[in-house]
This record gives structure tokens, C-alpha cells and sequence, in this order.
């Protein structure tokens, strides 16, 4: 591997990784937009035991993400795991479903970005000539100039940002917790958990966790990876876990305080948040709330930014696509080319948005936040499968049996199950009853097919050369 193509080594610590994963779950956002949903449309008052049980699933699917990652030191990150475990050709199809899953959630983000930001303008009585589109591309610019800058500037920002909605919400929390009558934890029990639509609550909370796996995107710019990686995989999930399923009991405390007996499915998922913060805290804290909640999308479009830059780095690097991708920044070292070219593909696609007249939320983030999600879910299944795999052909390596075969095998049940009910309740989850979405599942099978397609044509076109070569 040539210098030129190599990240600078040791340029991220733990923290800064972290915050780059945590970011990109955007906990904000999720507590705003996503975690009223889950109330309205999963299984109520069981929501904070649903989180934990998302949480337990992903802790039992790090131990063997982790345990591979100390043999997998490349920027890659799930297409790597994929090749080493299941071979180039699935190694291609995963990467294909990589590529898909953080370009739509990028879609999704800056739609939301972008409609969130006009509610803003619009709140201040400013009659702004900038459509929703209009700001998503101005964030785009802003999110390409950071991602060209050294990482470690990125990490900072992201966690700046990351400390200041989390506290907004554990305020929010404490608020809570203090005008309560009463404390109680029945959301816990397993009867509310496996009330209501389960199987639709699980989906919102396993969606929560969206790009926490993107620690391994930073083996080749962490510092000490054999052993920062896994630690930062599992604080991680250990804190968004934590952080949603105490967010969502507080507000259960709060709902069941003036109603033991609520209807969850009538409440307002667009205002509740929000409600609850003008009544606790002041109308001060539902502006600085708005304000957080722009940059909390804002830090996940970095977050996810970033990750689709080095899966580009690494297709151009790996002679792939266009090998100029595998260029870095001579004074910052990162993958500059990757984060242009990425950076004018998704202003260029959500100036066409504007101008097809697509509305931001109902079409844009509908579409793009569930066919992301799907295409993630999958790849994670993918991985489960090499990672058994993997150690299964490498019996020399030491790892326990729960890391190499029982952990993956019980993740990739638990995942598959989420993924097939996105498939059975897409109208449902998105919100959305558009005809384009019955056949965003189809996207998925054809993404693995390209995949292995091009990997087909690779070879064929390798086996060719050697052909040629053999013969001269």
C-alpha cells in the first residue's frame, strides 16, 4: 500500500471515535422524531424495555463484530468483514448495500435537515426565499469543508454538538423525574414489552442505533484499533442504549402521571417532545431544543459523511471505481476525493428533489430513511454470517466460542427478524402510503445482484489477463 493512499494512522482516540458513532444516531432526533412514534405505533408504555432489549441484541452482535475486528484492520469496515468471511463476491454485494444504506440515510438526514431548518426561519416570522432544498445543500458544502479537514477537528465538532443534545434531554429528564408523583417501572416488565406491535417497536429502536457500527470505517486512523475498536463499539452501544431507554421511561413517568390507563395511539408524536419541554422547562428550552435539533441532524450527516468517504477510499484504493477516490489530503490525510465527490453527487440529487417538487418528509425522508434502514439491517446480517464463517476457516485464532459462533448466530436471528418486519410494515413505519414504497424491498435483492455481477465481471476480466499473459 502506497503512503499515498494510507489515512493518517493514530490520528483518533477512543472519545473522538465515539462521538463520531453516537453522532450519527443523531440522539436528538431520536428522541424528538422517532421515540413518539415508537410510543403511538409499537407497544406504549413497553418502549424503554424495547430499547434495552435493541441494546442487549447489538451488544450480543459486538462481541463478534469486535472479535473479527482485531484481524480486520481496514477502513472498509463491513465490506472487509465480508470479503475476509464470505468470499470477494459477497464481499461486493455487501459493499453495494453499504454504499445504499449511508447515501439514502444522507438523503434522509439533510430532507429533514432541510425542512426542520425552514420551520425554524419560519418560526421567526422571516419570509425566507430559500427553499428546504436550499438549505440542505448549504449544509452539504459546510459538512464536505469538515470532512476534508483533519478528522480529529470533525471528532471535536461532533462532540461538542453530541454533549449539547444529550443535555438538553437529560434536562428534560431530570425535569421529569422531579414533578413526578410517582416512580414506577412497569415498562420493564416483560409483559409490556411484548404488548401492543412489538415487532414495529423493535424496528424503531434497532433504527436508533443506525451507524454505531462505523467504528471499524476508523481501524486505520485509531489509535491502538486492536484494542480502541472494541472498546469504542461497545461504549458506544452501551450509552445509546442507556441514554434512550432512561429518555423513554422519563417520558412514560410523565404520560402515566395524569393517566394511569393513556391511549398511546392518540397521542401527538409531532408535538409531544416539545410540549412537555414548554410545560417542564420554558418556552427557552423549546428554542434552544429547535436549535439542537438542526445541528443533532447536521452531526449525523457528518457522522454518516464520513463513513461513505472511507467506503469510497477503500473502493478506490481496492481498484474498484475511479482510483482517484483513494486520494488524500497531503496536509490533513483524509480522503479528500471521496468526500468531494460524494459531497457533489448529494447536492446535485437533492437539487433534483426541488425540483421534481418533492415534499421533504413524506417523500425524501420516507423513502430514503427506509430503504437505508433495510440495506443496513441486511449488511448486518451479512456480517454475522462471515464472522462465523470467518473463524470457523481460521480455527487457529483464539476467540471463545460465544464471540465466533453463538453471539453471531443469535444476531443474525434478531436482525433478521427487525429487517422482516420493516418488510411488513413499511407503510406503517415510513408514514408514508406511496406506491413508490411497495417496491423499495425489490432495491435491496437487485444491490446484492449488481454486486455480484461486478464481481463476476472482475474475475472473468482477471481470468482473461492471466489467459493473455500465459499465452505471450
Amino acid at each position: 500500500m502506497s503512503s499515498e493512499h494510507k489515512l493518517k494512522s493514530g490520528s483518533l482516540g477512543l472519545f473522538s471515535i465515539v462521538f463520531f458513532v453516537v453522532a450519527a444516531a443523531s440522539p436528538l432526533t431520536g428522541i424528538v422524531g422517532v421515540l413518539p412514534v415508537a410510543f403511538s405505533l409499537g407497544n406504549g408504555a413497553g418502549v424503554p424495555g424495547i430499547y434495552l432489549l435493541a441494546g442487549i441484541l447489538l451488544v450480543i452482535f459486538s462481541f463478534g463484530f469486535v472479535a473479527m475486528s482485531k484481524h480486520t484492520t481496514d477502513s472498509g469496515a463491513f465490506y472487509a468483514y465480508i470479503k475476509q468471511g464470505l468470499g470477494f463476491s459477497m464481499g461486493l454485494a455487501g459493499l453495494n448495500l453499504a454504499l445504499l444504506g449511508y447515501i439514502c440515510m444522507q438523503f434522509a438526514l439533510s430532507a429533514m435537515f432541510g425542512f426542520f431548518t425552514d420551520e425554524l426561519v419560519k418560526s421567526f416570522q422571516i419570509n425566507s426565499l430559500i427553499p428546504w432544498w436550499g438549505y440542505s445543500i448549504l449544509m452539504q458544502m459546510v459538512v464536505i469543508l469538515l470532512g476534508i479537514s483533519k478528522v480529529e477537528i470533525g471528532g471535536k465538532v461532533l462532540g461538542l454538538l453530541m454533549l449539547l443534545e444529550i443535555g438538553i434531554v437529560i434536562l428534560l429528564d431530570y425535569a421529569i423525574l422531579k414533578h413526578a408523583p410517582t416512580i414506577e417501572f412497569s415498562s420493564f416488565a416483560p409483559s409490556n414489552i411484548l404488548s401492543g406491535h412489538f415487532g414495529i417497536a423493535m424496528v424503531f429502536a434497532i433504527c436508533s442505533f443506525i451507524g454505531f457500527e462505523a467504528t471499524a470505517l476508523y481501524a486505520e486512523e485509531c489509535k491502538n484499533p486492536e484494542k480502541n475498536i472494541s472498546r469504542a463499539t461497545f461504549i458506544a452501544v452501551v450509552i445509546i442504549t442507556l441514554f434512550f431507554s432512561f429518555s423513554a421511561w422519563a417520558v412514560i413517568q410523565h404520560l402515566m402521571s395524569f393517566n394511569k390507563s393513556i391511549n398511546f395511539s392518540s397521542i401527538d408524536a409531532n408535538t409531544l417532545i416539545f410540549s412537555m419541554t414548554e410545560q417542564l422547562l420554558g418556552h427557552w428550552a423549546v428554542q434552544v431544543m429547535s436549535v439542537l435539533l438542526i445541528t443533532s441532524i447536521f452531526a449525523a450527516n457528518q457522522a454518516f459523511h464520513n463513513s461513505l468517504s472511507r467506503y469510497l477510499f477503500t473502493m478506490g484504493r481496492d481498484k474498484l471505481a475511479w482510483s482517484k477516490l483513494a486520494y488524500i489530503h497531503k496536509t490533513h490525510q483524509t480522503p479528500y476525493m471521496a468526500g468531494i465527490v460524494q459531497g457533489i453527487f448529494m447536492i446535485m440529487m437533492l437539487a433534483l428533489f426541488g425540483l421534481c417538487k418533492l415534499d421533504p418528509m413524506n417523500n425524501v425522508f420516507a423513502w430514503s430513511s427506509v430503504l437505508g434502514s433495510m440495506a443496513i439491517l441486511a449488511l448486518q446480517v451479512g456480517v454475522c454470517f462471515a464472522v462465523i464463517r470467518f473463524f470457523r476457516h481460521n480455527r487457529h485464532l483464539q476467540v471463545s466460542v460465544w464471540s465466533a459462533v453463538l453471539a453471531p448466530s443469535i444476531a443474525a436471528v434478531g436482525m433478521s427478524y427487525v429487517l422482516f418486519n420493516v418488510f411488513g410494515n413499511l407503510k406503517v413505519i415510513s408514514g408514508s402510503s406511496s406506491t413508490v414504497l411497495l417496491a423499495l424491498p425489490w432495491i435491496i435483492p437487485i444491490t446484492i445482484v449488481l454486486g455480484l455481477l461486478k464481481a463476476w465481471h472482475i474475475k472473468y476480466q482477471h481470468k482473461k489477463q492471466m489467459i493473455h499473459l500465459l499465452d505471450h
